[in-house]
């Protein structure tokens, strides 16, 4: 990675990492945010390698634990505050909260149906195929959501159609507190995916370097080749579940994935790589910029209003829709209601 490259990555990295600290910092005793929040400590990485290789018109379509994605599309962390808060300037009007966060300006959305996001991919990315764009999707799940059927019918039409996707998996070996070995019969996802002849690059290794040019050669394969790929991400959440209380304390059920984690801290490595390419000092200026962002995106969600009730049911009620709808089909009347009943007989 060139300098620039690791110093930018450095600035994102930090402000996800830190604004997942803050947030947790300030969810108890506040009890002011109004939703649950899942929160991607420990999974910082992809998201900001991502970040370098995506559009403003690309879509992303990301599973629940969101944070780290909304702000590798460069949305703005004030309207993500101001949503916890449920606040009318939030991202979603207050409307939506951390499990549905989305940024439609930067088409950036993401959804708490198990999965759901993946097949969605395949409506933008048809779309972007049909309309010869030269942009592409990137869709993300966790291992919990390769149990979900509709990944497999998702994964068969990308292939079949060809269509312009990076599937992500980031594969903590949990869903919720099940570990994937009592989960599934096989938790081989290469072999899976394989079977759709979709290419498939897994990414093991910790270091931010090898992080980064591994996602650099999915994206360049899906924009050059205009077909999908999938990666997956061997990774380790260092929060609980969902909420800010650590249910590892009060469940005790990944005590040794923990402790082999600790030994493959990829923020470590780049803070490493940074100090070897700048000055303690710098490195000290990027985080107090983001502390800051933080601090002012709190204090300015508070100040702002709540969303009127009738506003929130004009904004869940519109009545416009997408310049690419040119008219819409005529409802047919042929119905044949007059077709004989099948009568159910006893074998």
């Amino acid at each position: 990675m060139k300098k620039n490259q690791l110093i930018e990555l450095y600035k994102l990295f930090h402000l996800i990492k830190f604004s997942q600290e803050y947030i947790i910092k300030k969810y108890h005793p506040e009890d002011e945010m109004r939703c649950p929040i899942h929160f991607c400590l420990g999974q910082e990485a992809l998201a900001s390698s991502a970040s370098f290789f995506l559009k403003k018109k690309d879509f992303v379509l990301s599973h629940h634990r969101s944070h780290g994605y909304y702000l590798a599309k460069n949305c703005p962390i004030n309207d993500m505050i101001a949503e916890f808060y449920g606040k009318k300037s939030g991202s979603n009007a207050g409307l939506a909260g951390s499990q549905e966060l989305s940024y439609s300006k930067n088409n950036f959305f993401s959804g708490t149906i198990l999965s759901g996001m993946f097949s969605i991919a395949l409506g933008t990315a048809f779309a972007q195929k049909k309309q010869n764009s030269k942009n592409i999707t990137a869709a993300i799940i966790g291992d919990g959501g390769m149990e979900e059927g509709i990944v497999y019918e998702t994964l068969n039409l990308a292939s079949l159609y060809k269509l312009p996707i990076v599937f992500i998996c980031e594969n903590n070996n949990y869903s919720v507190h099940t570990n994937i070995k009592t989960r599934t019969k096989t938790s081989n996802f290469k072999n899976k995916v394989k079977s759709f002849d979709i290419d498939y690059i897994k990414i093991s290794d910790h270091k931010i370097d090898k992080i980064f040019n591994k996602v650099n050669q999915a994206f360049s394969i899906v924009r050059k080749k205009r077909k999908p790929v999938f990666i997956e991400f061997d990774t380790m959440r260092t929060c609980s579940h969902v909420g800010p209380e650590s249910d590892d304390k009060e469940y005790n059920y990944r005590n040794r994935d923990l402790l082999l984690w600790k030994k493959k801290n990829t923020y470590k490595d780049l803070l490493l790589k940074m100090l070897k390419v700048t000055s303690p000092e710098i490195i000290k200026k990027i985080e107090k910029v983001n502390e800051k962002k933080l601090i002012t995106a709190f204090s300015m969600a508070k100040k702002e209003k709540f969303l009127d009730f009738e506003n929130s049911v004009k904004l869940n009620f519109i009545n416009s829709y997408s310049k690419i709808i040119k008219k819409f089909s005529e409802p047919k009347l042929d119905f044949q209601e007059g077709q004989k009943e099948t009568k159910l007989n006893p074998y």
